[in-house]
């Protein structure tokens, strides 16, 4: 497939002059055009420019829910070459000051809040602790429902003489440029700034294009949240560059998506796992089928082969599409062929996209394996992320000495290339899609004083795939006050970090070099959450 230099400025132009009067987005019965798209987020580059003294390069934060506020934003700022840093919702003020930090953004945008959380609570201590923040402002733009248009500039901010100096900052972005930071959880506490360019992130949605059959013609519900690449690159960028409707909505519920899918009759839904078996799973949603779906993706962590059958079931005109996907690899990386039977589908990822190489390597000694050996997966390819930002000694561990990716993950490519994961070579935890550190909750817990040990795993669940855990040993063996415990663990916290189950043990079990027993803890764990043991408390 042919690579094309273009930025997402570029594709946007090109998509509003193709199909000027076709619905980019759609959100509670308002729309917009992607012509007006065009249109306003030139306007609005010029007050980023002019108003906001934001230029190339410079670093932008936006801190929201999925909203039209949310995409004019992020256009804006790319058309001028500006960076935008996608932070989670559920961050908290420590959470949110750290990241803030360590990411260098100069200005923060920053929506209501997301769900019982609202940020203007938050803020005045955020800027408290980021004085490297020189201005903090509100993007929720809605009155009587209507969101950004035209009415919301001045006169002079649409002259020609702005318009013309937004198009001359525009023609100097160039393809290779950074476009996002998107952060991702490691195994430490400070997340990685994944630094993708415009030409990584426009080339990855036409290869999803192509195996995908998305076109102008479809309608996708974006439930992800855009601070992930899911959301970020292969919803919005995927929009722009490909011309299909985006209908957003805030965050994920079930009822919302159903009502997208039955009510607003959308064609595409991608996500995590855990978002189609909340579909399939709740009770009032049983008797539902969703006819209007033709196409998705899910990806994000291992899907059970029949909970994939289940789900296609559910879906009848869907091919939903399994596949591999990685922020550092600007999202997608493999995809399962379309018209292949389902049973197939259901234990394998697909195929690598045409111009990514994939390979299996040994750990510890990087000896390249063959067909059907279990080993590292790794990646190179036009889509790899340019840098984890900031973090040299980070970048260079992520790469082999002959420029391969390492991705961490354990699998293997069977007899038809196809690419099958069956583990991580960390211990990070996969809860709804969001990829959690351990190290980062056993840090707080222990800053609690209350316990002596702790070791943070995830245990399986049947909506989120995972659940977390703390398995804890309490301090001097007490008993431990669950209600002090967790009122110290949740302003420190994001809510989806918060340990769900709190198991006590007398000690926690202990490999032969000295080393906590993960195995034996999980299943231990386990176990006591299945008999309902007294030393297992739910966290709700």
């Amino acid at each position: 497939m042919e690579l094309v230099h273009k930025t997402l400025g570029d594709c946007l132009r090109e998509t509003a002059l193709k199909y000027p009067d076709h619905i980019g987005m759609e959100r509670d019965g308002w729309t917009c055009t992607f012509k007006e798209m065009d249109e306003i987020t030139d306007v609005y580059a010029g007050r980023l420019m002019h108003q906001y003294g934001i230029r190339r390069g410079m670093h932008v934060g936006i801190w929201s829910v999925n909203t039209p506020s949310f995409v004019f934003t992020t256009l804006a700022l790319a058309k001028i070459g500006a960076v935008t840093c996608a932070f989670n919702t559920f961050y908290k003020v420590e959470e949110m000051s750290k990241i803030l930090r360590t990411s260098d953004v100069e200005l923060l945008f920053y929506g209501s809040g997301c769900k019982d959380t609202v940020y203007d609570d938050l803020i005045p201590e955020i800027k408290r602790r980021t004085p490297s923040v020189r201005h903090f402002y509100h993007i929720d733009e809605k009155e009587g429902g209507i969101w950004m248009s035209m009415d919301s500039f001045t006169e002079k901010e649409k002259s020609a003489e702005t318009l013309q100096s937004v198009h001359e900052a525009a023609r100097q972005v160039t393809s290779g440029d950074p476009i996002f930071i998107i952060f991702t959880s490691g195994t430490t506490d400070i997340p990685k700034g994944v630094v993708l360019t415009h030409f990584g992130v426009v080339n990855d949605v036409l290869h999803v294009k192509y195996y995908m059959r998305w076109s102008e013609n479809d309608k996708m519900c974006v439930c992800v949240p855009m601070f992930h690449c899911f959301g970020l690159v292969t919803a919005l960028v995927g929009s722009i560059v490909i011309g299909f409707t985006m209908h957003l909505l805030p965050y994920f519920r079930t009822a919302t998506v159903w009502r997208a899918i039955l009510d607003f009759h959308c064609t595409i839904l991608i996500g995590v796992p855990s978002m189609f078996l909340a579909l399939i799973h709740k009770s009032e949603y049983a008797g539902l089928l969703g006819t209007s779906l033709t196409s998705g993706i899910v990806g994000g962590s291992p899907l059970p082969a029949e909970q994939y059958i289940e789900i296609c079931r559910r879906f009848p005109n869907m091919h939903l599409q399994t596949s591999f996907g990685m922020t550092e690899m600007s999202a997608s990386v493999t995809n399962a062929d379309w018209d292949e039977p389902i049973e197939k589908k259901a234990v394998t990822c697909g195929r690598l996209m045409e111009d990514v190489e994939g390979r299996i390597a040994e750990p510890g000694t990087g000896k390249v394996l063959g067909k059907n050996q279990i080993g590292e997966i790794q990646f190179r390819g036009f889509n790899v992320m340019k840098e984890y930002y900031n973090n040299p000694e980070k970048t260079k561990e992520a790469f082999t000495e002959d420029g391969w990716f390492r991705t961490g993950d354990l699998g293997y490519f069977n007899n038809d290339d196809e690419l099958c994961v069956t583990g991580r070579l960390k211990d990070i935890i996969i809860r709804g899609g969001e990829n959690i550190s351990p190290v980062e909750i056993e840090d707080v817990i222990l800053r609690s004083g209350m316990v002596d040990e702790v070791k943070v795993i995830g245990v399986p669940s049947k909506f989120r795939q995972e659940e977390v855990a703390a398995c804890i040993v309490p301090k001097n063996h007490n008993d431990l006050n669950i209600e002090h415990f967790c009122a110290f663990l949740r302003p420190r916290l994001a809510t989806y970090k918060l340990p769900y189950y709190i198991i006590s043990f007398d000690k926690l079990p202990m490999t032969a070099s000295g080393k906590p027993d993960i195995k034996e803890i999980r299943d231990q764990a386990i176990t006591m959450i299945k008999n309902a043991n007294n030393r297992c408390y739910i966290n709700k």
